[in-house]
């Protein structure tokens, strides 16, 4: 039987397509801030100091990676094929 792990820092919202957590309190998905992160070059302390969020929230965040990635990985390419359709020139 599989647990759930709850989170203080992220929830879920409703939204057509996404199932992935958002960061409470920040129109962000998890996947959106550990992209900037990675992006930045940023730690996991650097992070939450530039966005103002408690280190608690960088960690959950990864956890959430850890345990969702195929999730994550697969809903930021159907956000490409979304832009792609839009007539956005993307970067494969």
């Amino acid at each position: 039987m599989a647990t759930e792990t709850t989170y203080k820092y992220l929830e879920a919202r409703p939204h057509p397509w996404r199932k992935q957590l958002w960061v409470k309190g920040r129109n962000m998905t998890v996947w959106q801030l550990l992209c900037q992160m990675w992006a930045n070059g940023e730690t996991p302390e650097e992070a939450a100091h530039n966005r103002g969020l408690p280190i608690e929230a960088i960690y959950e965040a990864l956890d959430y990676y850890k345990h969702n990635r195929e999730l994550l990985l697969e809903e930021a390419e159907e956000e490409k094929r979304r832009l792609k359709e839009r007539g956005w020139e993307l970067e494969d």
